[in-house]
């Protein structure tokens, strides 16, 4: 027994001194293993993501027993050090080292015809498109002069995936020549905002392709525009039914038809509210939907009377026959008004215009403001097209200061922004329902948020001074040829109507309407400038604004020079008794009118002739 213990003493302490040997060991080459000159020098042409990582958070690194057995090719440092020779050679001479693609196949190719690669170099060439084209546009007349090679388009539907090239090819070659290009100096049509920040914002959300309803940011994305918008136009306290001055609640809608709809749709709410307070009989009965009647001028938005067919309202356009002005007057109101209560129908909704929709006029506001307070009306303020000129605060005159005094205002960014959306902003006294009444029609506000933040207010509010200072400077250049043009509706709001005059013509009632369309359409056949056409009031009259983007007083200059030269053309032309024909019907603009819909009737004034006849 003595002799066992210093035995078993003798064990323990060989044992405990071979452990820390062999702890020692594995901290040392841990230790040098970590170090920068041990450390393994990676391809850094080779991408180094695992093969076998189920998901991005893994850590794909290896255990140690597998990086013992694991060795390299003895060929891969050979390979590398010739890469890295390679790319050594090539930075010296300036050459661009390219990454190798990899090949696609078949099944790939099939299963999605563009990948990362096929992306990025379909984007990089669309982008250098766009910029020629914008570049360029002015290169091509603004009206394709006749069909150009367009029989390449009529082919089999292709089977297989084509190159982008062969497509961009075909946009430049056929498509380009045979499109009206609204991107160009002579275009005076109509206001097609379009810049390259739109685009840019156009793409981003094309690209996320989110489901808006079900999307909690987009909520906050509109209030932030409703409130950089407010903020910039200087929107100010509006009053309740009440006579409570509150801040106005701003909303965004897609189309101009909903925002009608649901201001048509409030409106009969609060209307059926205050009908279930009052007294009534027992024989009375709820009023339908076709008893309300919504009022307007003659120059309303067809939007308008889209909603009203949607509600299955009445929709009462008040004609407006003064020479001088193209407004919805007081007197014209309440005699539609009257008419209307004896026939037991509701007022529910006046409309007025800033900027109406084809001749820019402005109704009688402070007008219809007396009679929406006095009768109790919603009076809402369609200001779609001028209503972008408070971003000035030169332009914010006495309607602006009427708005406190509105229910409801809205305004439609697409007119003088550099942006072809159709998002639509609206501010109101109180919060509209806007459950039901908003289809997005693929429209993401994130594009309109993009833009703003991209342009920012002060370049927004100088391109807007600038489409209204030089569309009415067009207009002041047309007023020193009377002989040619006489000036109709004119404006503040940069729109020029005329009708064209010739000396020669005997029947002035007739034949300037004829002359007019006539000299409309030889402008569009002869690819020289595009203009607005309408019919208004019984007279046929071209309309013409500055759309282009980057146009200055001297191409606003050659506009108005080139439409000289066309009348002398033109005079020529009717001097060789030229077969010259007149502008199809379908080139007129619309206007608001009767709708198929049986609850929607016209009251006619009791100046119209065919009850005089009668």
């Amino acid at each position: 027994m003595g002799a066992e213990v210093p035995t078993l003493i003798v064990c323990l302490s060989i044992s405990l001194c071979f452990n820390i040997g062999f702890i020692t060991f594995l901290f040392i080459k841990r230790r040098s293993r970590n170090s920068p000159q041990y450390r393994k020098v990676e391809n850094p042409d080779v991408e180094s993501f695992p093969k076998n990582s189920s998901s991005f958070g893994t850590n794909p690194q290896r255990s140690p027993e597998k990086e013992k057995d694991i060795k390299d090719p003895p060929l891969k440092p050979i390979v590398n050090a010739k890469r890295s020779s390679e790319q050594a050679i090539r930075s010296d001479q300036g050459a661009p080292i390219v990454k190798e693609q990899q090949q696609r196949s078949d099944r790939q190719r099939l299963q999605e015809p563009i990948g990362r690669e096929e992306f990025v170099k379909c984007m990089n060439s669309v982008v250098q498109f766009i910029n020629e084209y914008f570049d360029e546009s002015h290169k091509q007349p603004v009206i394709p002069e006749h069909d150009i090679n367009s029989t390449r388009i009529h082919v089999k539907v292709p089977e297989k995936p084509e190159e982008f090239s062969e497509i961009l090819k075909d946009l430049k070659e056929i498509v380009i020549p045979n499109i009206c290009h609204t991107h160009h100096p002579r275009y005076h049509a109509k206001f097609a905002g379009k810049s390259l920040a739109d685009i840019v914002g156009s793409t981003v959300s094309a690209a996320l392709g989110h489901d808006v309803n079900s999307s909690p940011i987009i909520d906050s994305i509109e209030r932030i525009i409703c409130k950089w918008l407010s903020s910039a136009m200087a929107i100010p306290q509006m009053k309740s039914w009440l006579n409570e001055l509150r801040e106005p609640i701003g909303a965004v809608f897609y189309t101009p038809r909903d925002v009608f709809i649901s201001i048509i749709r409030h409106s009969i709410e609060k209307a059926e509210k205050t009908d279930e307070n009052s007294p009534k009989s027992d024989k009375e009965q709820k009023p339908k939907f076709s008893d309300y009647v919504v009022y307007c001028s003659d120059d309303s938005q067809i939007a308008l009377e889209e909603a009203c067919s949607t509600m299955k309202v009445r929709l009462r356009k008040v004609l407006t026959f003064n020479k001088d002005s193209s407004a919805m007057t007081s007197a014209n109101l309440l005699k539609q008004m009257e008419k209307d209560k004896a026939r037991g129908l509701i007022p529910l909704v006046i409309v007025a215009n800033y900027g109406s929709a084809n001749v820019a006029a402005n109704d009688e506001i402070w007008d219809l403001v007396k009679i929406s307070r006095k009768k109790k009306i919603w009076l809402h303020l369609d200001a779609t097209y001028a209503g972008c000129e408070w971003l000035d605060s030169n332009c914010r005159n006495n309607i602006h200061v009427l708005i406190s005094e509105l229910h409801s205002v809205h305004i439609a960014c697409s007119s003088l922004f550099p942006y072809s959306g159709r998002i639509s902003v609206v501010w109101s006294c109180e919060r509209l329902d806007i459950e039901g009444a908003k289809t997005h029609y693929g429209e993401h506000p994130i594009r309109l948020w993009i833009l703003i933040r991209l342009y920012g207010i002060r370049s927004i509010r100088e391109a807007v001074k600038r489409k209204i200072i030089l569309g009415n400077a067009f207009s002041e250049r047309l007023t020193h040829h009377p002989e040619f043009f006489e000036m109709i509706h004119q404006n503040d709001h940069g729109v020029a109507v005329f009708q064209y005059r010739n000396k020669n013509v005997r029947d002035q009632k007739r034949d300037v309407n004829r002359m007019t369309s006539m000299f409309h359409n030889y402008l569009i056949l002869s690819s020289t400038l595009k203009f607005s056409l309408l019919s208004y009031h019984g007279k046929v009259m071209i309309k013409a604004v500055v759309n282009y983007g980057r146009c200055n007083l001297s191409i606003m200059e050659e506009s108005v020079s080139t439409l000289l030269n066309s009348v002398e053309e033109f005079e020529e032309a009717l001097k060789k008794k030229k077969k010259l024909s007149e502008t199809p019907r379908g080139e007129f603009c619309e206007f608001i009118g009767g709708s198929p819909n049986e609850t929607t009737d016209i009251t006619q004034s009791e100046d119209d002739p065919k009850k005089k006849n009668k």
